[in-house]
This record gives structure tokens, sequence and C-alpha cells, in this order.
């Protein structure tokens, strides 16, 4: 009807619609476009012109009667009113191809300086919290609550994100923290209330979405990273989600047990720090430019030695000598603090466990796989120490390359520069062998070999010890 209706009206302008007053208001609805052409027609341009620029617009127009009688009384000709009309939307076609993915309610980041953003290279089977523990989802849901926000984040489930997360540059142990080594190998000492909780347990990995998000997980570790070794660099890097824990054995990947493996990180999963300020706590003004993480990386070593002792996970990574003799201090052995009873109660139980499923993998026959494999993570689960500057590797010097040249205590006394072997910690004061250097002089201790264990309260159930 409205089609009739206007052109109705466009016939009865062309035979005498000139009678039509010149003073009629614009409805209410005209569109600019139509206002632009009204402006032409009052210039007393050529129709030619008028019609010209209208093609070349590429505007489309749906004209009502409304419109018709105002353009007309404007003095814009019939012929320019019946190529308005023919200008109509072109109707909408549908897509040939399959239908497209909607985008996603948060927006998508770039993949940035970080952990990979790949997907998890096998079927990821989220991890379950033991019977009757403290440490389960409702527990972490309830302490993290107030420093961040839960996601869902397929295929891991739920997951957390800091609030500090969207900060430029924030990374996972990285910011707000520092590394000691205790009776658990290598600790990570975290300045923030949520800690004690998610440098602990569970994984980070970097969603190409949300940025940095960790996923929950419910073995206590005193850092769930990957170590790497190069000349005057430390390196680590945050284990992604699919490295699995086996209680009692040791750390899976991509089904095998993972010996100096890397665990699919690439090097700017990695964050390089050089020796001389290892034991600052504040690394961001030392972190190695990416840039020159490519080099590093590809001269570094693997060093991610774990071990289990007395049904407790330890993670020596670069190994306490190793440490001691670049950085020119002596590693003093901290005792890990647990102040929430919560998870001092779960570490108890994860001891117990351990101890039961030692026991009980122990008993299946020699042909069972994970006899097999505790039997291998036991043959290789030393100190890195022990094992000469290359770890699981090999000799090597400590620039990161192998050395051909034999055994390290073949070749007699060298520093740990040369490849020989790394010089030990200074022993204790007094001891077999000490030389005691004076403090400040190179080998010898540059700060007291004491650290005070310091105790937190504003975590949700403590910090995890210093």
């Amino acid at each position: 009807m409205a089609a009739v209706a206007a052109g109705l009206a466009l016939g009865w302008l062309c035979w005498g619609g000139e009678s039509v007053g010149r003073a009629q208001t614009a409805p209410a609805n005209l569109s600019p476009a139509l206002l632009d052409v009204v402006k032409l027609a009052q210039a007393h341009l050529p129709d030619d012109i008028i019609m010209a620029q209208i093609k070349n617009s590429g505007v489309s127009y749906s004209l009502s009667a409304d419109d018709i009688l105002y353009l007309n009384s404007q003095g814009v000709s019939a012929p320019v009113i019946s190529l308005l009309q023919q200008m109509k939307p072109a109707a909408p076609t549908m897509p040939s191809g399959p239908a497209p993915t909607p985008p996603p309610d948060a927006p998508t980041m770039p993949a940035p300086y970080g952990a990979s953003t790949q997907p998890p290279p096998e079927a990821y089977v989220p991890p379950v919290a033991p019977p009757g523990s403290d440490i389960n989802l409702v527990y972490f849901q309830n302490q993290l609550q107030p420093f961040g926000h839960w996601l869902d984040v397929p295929p891991y489930g739920p997951a957390w994100q800091p609030n500090e997360a969207v900060l430029p540059g924030w990374r996972p142990y990285f910011n707000d923290g520092n590394w000691q080594y205790t009776d658990a190998g290598w600790f990570w000492h975290s300045a923030v209330p949520y800690g004690d909780i998610v440098f602990h347990y569970g994984r980070w990995m970097r969603d190409f979405r949300y940025g940095w998000v960790w996923v929950p997980g419910y073995d206590w570790a005193p850092a769930w990273v990957s170590w790497r070794h190069a000349d005057g660099f430390a390196g680590w890097a945050p284990l992604p989600p699919a490295a699995r824990f086996e209680v009692g054995v040791g750390l899976f990947f991509r089904g095998g047990l993972a010996v100096d493996v890397d665990f699919g990180l690439a090097p700017d999963d990695y964050m390089f720090v050089g020796y001389d300020h290892f034991w600052d706590h504040d690394y961001r003004p030392f972190l190695l430019p990416r840039e020159r993480v490519g080099l590093v990386f590809r001269t570094s070593l693997v060093m991610n030695d774990h071990r289990i002792v007395d049904g407790r996970l330890v993670f020596e990574g670069p190994g306490r000598e190793r440490v001691a003799a670049f950085t020119h201090r002596e590693v003093v052995v901290e005792k890990v603090v647990i102040r929430d009873p919560r998870i001092e109660h779960g570490r108890e139980m994860e001891r117990t466990r351990t101890v039961e499923r030692v026991k009980e993998i122990q008993s299946r026959p020699p042909s069972d796989p994970l006899r097999r494999n505790m039997e291998k993570a036991a043959a290789v689960a030393k100190p890195a120490d022990a094992r000469g500057p290359a770890g699981a590797r090999g000799p090597a010097d400590a620039r990161g390359r192998m050395d051909v040249r034999g055994p390290a205590d073949t070749r007699g006394p060298a520093d740990a520069r040369r490849g020989g072997p790394i010089p030990s910690a200074a022993p204790e004061r007094g001891g077999p062998g000490a030389r005691n250097p004076e403090p400040g002089t190179r080998g010898g201790p540059a700060a007291p070999a004491s650290r005070d264990t310091k105790e937190s309260t504003n975590a949700p159930g403590g910090r995890g010890g210093r």
C-alpha cells in the first residue's frame, strides 16, 4: 500500500503538484542524504548534475509519500524524485559458506610476551581434589574471589585471573616475589595475599582472550615452573596445565615421564634474569630484553630436576650449589612455613597419600608401566649439583655448551665458567675444608648467612613461608 501511495503521489505531482506550498514542513525522519538533494535543487543545479551526484553517492533511499511531497515542495524535480525511488536498498543474500562463529564475549587479546596460547597437546582431564581434603575448588573460589575474578576457559573449565593481570608486563612468578631455597627446593616467595595458593597449586597459562589465567590443581609444590640455565642467566617459566603430576612418581607431559623435557614452552615463555640479580626482590629492571631472549634460550639447558623425598615433592631446578657458585653467595636452606592450617593439613595428607602410593606401585610387577616410570624417575631424580653443570643432559660448561673433553672431574680444578667442577657453596663456618672468605669478596657471601623467617597474616591462609 505504501508503494501505491508513493506512486500516486508522484503522478499527482507530475501533473499538477506545483500547487503544493513551498513552505511544507520536512518530515521528522527525513534522512541527511535527502536534505542534501534538497540543497542541490534549491541551488538551481541542473537535474543531470543532481542525478549524477545521487548515483555516485551509493546511498539507497526508501521514500514515503510525505518524503515525496516535501521534496517536490522544495523544488526537487520529478525525474530526480523518480531516480531516488529507484535507489532502493539491495536485498540481503544468504552466505554460501558455513555460518561465521560469533565473537567471544571478551575482547580478543594479542599474543604478547608470555606463555603459549596454543590449545593443550592432548585431551585435558581436569584434576580432582582428593576426597576429604580441605584443599578443593570451593576453598580456592572463596579465598581468591576478593583478588580477581573467575572465568570459564575451555577445555580447562574454571580458571581465575588476578586483578593486576591487566597491567602491562605482569607475569606469574615474576611480579611481587622472589626465589628462596628451602627444604622443598626452590620456593617462590610471593608478596601478594593470594600467593600461597596460585604459586604453589595449579598451573598458569596465557589465554588468547583473557590473558594470564590460573587453572586450579590440588598438589602442592614450592613452585610449578620449568627451569633453564644459560651463560650468566637463570630462566624460568610457568608450567602449562598439560604438565600433569602423578602422585608418587613425578611430572608427566604428553603421556611420558617429564625427564629433561621443555613442556612445549617457547622462548618467550621464559623469564631470564642475570645471576647477579637472582637474589633481588624486584626482577622487573633486570628482565632480559625480548630481542635477546631467543639467543639465550638457544644456548640454555633444561634443568627440571625434581624428586620425591619422604613423601614430599622437592624441586631442585638449577641446584643449590650451582646458584651459589654463579651468584657468589652462600645459599641458606630455609624452612617452608605454612600459616593456613588447611594448607598445612593438605600437605600432610599429600605426604601420607604419596607414601602409600609409592608402596602400592612398588608392589606391582616389574613390567607395570607406572612402576617402570617410578623407577626411571628415581634413577634420575638426584640433585642437579650431583650431576654436573649440565644436569640431566650430561657434562657441559656453564655457558650451556656441551663439553666433549670427558668428565669434568678428570680435568683437574677449574672454575664454573671453564667447564670444570662447579664449586660448592661455602661450607659451614668452622667445618671441614671451610675457607671462610671475607664477606663481599668474590666467592664469599654477599649477605649474612642466615635469613629470618617472617610471617604474614594478610594472605588468605597466611604466606607460604620465608
